[in-house]
């Protein structure tokens, strides 16, 4: 039984460098275990407000994304693009 349990704690802390490389401004995630996908859903910093991007997400791809280069760049662009008008950079602190 241990075993889903690693597998989502190491999933999610992928989809947190994924997200950290794709420059979001601010955002909050949660991922599922829906079949035969998960379902990722990301709030993010947007013009207005925040934006809701839900992403059906295949955890095979998102293993493999781990060690192969090619399999984590088509997860960053493909989620780059439905995540587009989310504020990316820096956000702007006065102190």
């Amino acid at each position: 039984m241990q075993g889903p349990i690693v597998d989502m704690v190491e999933a999610r802390g992928e989809v947190e460098r994924l997200l950290e490389e794709l420059g979001l401004r601010a955002y909050i995630f949660t991922l599922e275990p829906k079949e035969p996908r998960w379902q990722l859903t990301v709030e993010c910093t947007a013009e207005g407000g925040w934006q809701t991007v839900t992403l059906a997400v295949d955890p095979e791809a998102l293993r493999a994304a781990v060690h192969d280069p090619a399999a984590r760049e088509r997860l960053r662009a493909a989620w780059s693009e439905r995540m587009s008008l989310c504020f990316r950079g820096p956000a702007n602190r006065s102190t």
